[in-house]
């Protein structure tokens, strides 16, 4: 459904009733959104935008050379691109975010993802430089790292007396799997599903806990940053667990926070203050009213680990991950959330938990990773639980990779289940151990592990 300027919105009643309208039936699709923070090999400096062999230069390559089209920006100033459904946008420092399309196979949308990699990995080399898909770029302070030129990053003014601004703008990588809805009830249920298993996910793919070259003392400092950047921000409704939670609980929630940009197109973006959402549509803001465009860029800049935005709910939890392990995260999304009867699974898996210990669970796996305690059990027995649960549903959906082929979208777990099953340790832990002994903290020995298949 077509998000628009002209959709004014009177009332929250408009925005339920638009929410409710914009499930996508029996089709279900997911997708992800990637980002990973570039070095050069040889210097081991952190890769600039503007420079004639930085993140643009690629951009440019990947116009001139495999299709990709410019839809923000021009040539000398790329801001994000497009080729099908399929998007490259730009983070604060310009490294690169895929969101790829929203696809029902996860055997296409892993086709998708590798093949973008690639061609990304192809024209990187031209200048020598290298990726680190890990949920904090782990060699370099803030400081050291350059913003784009980018009228609308004033909006970080904001916070500019806050010392973790910075480090969530230049430093930190996400990898978010999106994943549709049929109608209210079925995104309410996928909602709550996936609020259950946060700490257990989160725990699971871990990979931030170096920081300036030294260990953080944290495994997934990320999401420790993103809770200092904007504790606010970063929350998801107390009732989000009621029976009776729905789209309009939702919609209320997020209403009451204030509003940090108004778009309009071939205009001055406009920074309000003290303007809430619920506010806005009430009494406007300088002739302005909003629209239901307006409320989708108005939940994008919240940063809580689930968005429920029209038409699809997106899942934040997951630090961002080398590219063998990528696909693992809508995998497992899709094998818990795309049949029904695992809701059920899930929440007798984690019964008697409450909000209140399901976040206190997950600020402390921020340190303690897997081994975590909640309810007498670690984190890591709950994850190779929820792997073997997506697992047998990615089995019985019995989509096959190609005509004769017997590999279903099991395959896609199939890293993962090496990680949890037999290492029993997230990448954070991983990275740790190593890092600490066997690299001596050598950055190039990261790198390469980074891009080990």
């Amino acid at each position: 459904m077509a998000l628009n300027e002209s959709s004014v919105v009177t009332s929250i009643d408009d925005l339920v009733e638009y929410y409710k309208k914009s499930g996508t039936g029996k089709h279900l699709y997911v997708g992800i959104e990637w980002e990973r923070s570039g070095i050069y090999r040889d210097t081991i400096e952190p890769v600039t935008y503007e420079s004639d062999k930085g993140y643009l230069a690629i951009l440019k390559k990947l116009v001139a050379e495999v299709g990709w089209e410019i839809v923000e920006g021009y040539r000398n100033y790329i801001y994000e691109l497009k080729r099908g459904n399929a998007r490259v946008t730009l983070e604060a420092d310009g490294r690169f975010e895929l969101s790829g399309s929203p696809l029902e196979s996860l055997h296409d949308l892993g086709r998708e993802f590798r093949i973008h990699a690639n061609e990304v990995q192809e024209m990187s080399s031209f200048f020598n430089i290298g990726w680190l898909p890990l949920g904090i770029q782990p060699f370099h302070s803030a400081d050291e790292i350059k913003y784009i030129k980018k009228k609308r990053y004033k909006i970080f003014e904001i916070f500019a007396q806050n010392e973790w601004m910075e480090p969530q703008m230049k430093k930190n990588n996400g990898l978010t799997a999106n994943l549709s809805y049929s109608d209210e009830g079925n995104a309410i249920k996928k909602a709550q599903t996936l609020f259950r298993i946060i700490p257990i996910v989160g725990a699971i793919f871990a990979s931030s806990p170096i920081n300036n070259r030294e260990f953080s003392g944290l495994l997934d400092m990320r999401r420790y940053i993103i809770m200092h950047f904007d504790p606010l921000r970063n929350t998801i409704p107390k009732n989000i667990l009621s029976e009776n939670f729905s789209f309009r609980e939702w919609i209320e929630f997020y209403s009451k926070f204030p509003v940090y940009l108004i778009k309009r197109k071939k205009k001055e973006d406009l920074i309000p203050k003290d303007l809430t959402f619920e506010k806005w549509i009430k009494e406007g803001y300088e002739n302005i009213y909003p629209t239901i465009y307006d409320f989708d860029q108005h939940i994008k800049t919240t940063w809580s680990d689930i968005r429920l935005r029209p038409d699809y709910l997106e899942y934040r939890v997951a630090d961002s991950v080398p590219l063998r392990m990528v696909m693992a995260v809508p995998a497992l999304i899709k094998g818990l959330l795309f049949d029904s009867s695992n809701w059920e699974s899930v929440k007798e898996l984690t019964k008697d938990w409450t909000y209140e210990d399901i976040i206190e669970t997950d600020r402390r796996a921020w340190k303690e990773g897997l081994k975590t305690e909640i309810k007498g059990k670690n984190l890591l027995w709950y994850a190779k639980a929820l792997i073997h649960i997506a697992n047998e549903s990615l089995h019985k959906f019995g989509r096959k990779s190609s005509i004769g082929d017997d590999k279903d979208e099991s395959i896609h777990l199939a890293n993962l289940k090496e990680q949890i099953y037999i290492k029993e340790k997230s990448p954070a832990e991983e990275m740790t151990d190593l890092w600490e002994k066997e690299w001596d903290k050598n950055p190039k020995k990261l790198l390469e592990w980074c891009e080990k298949e």
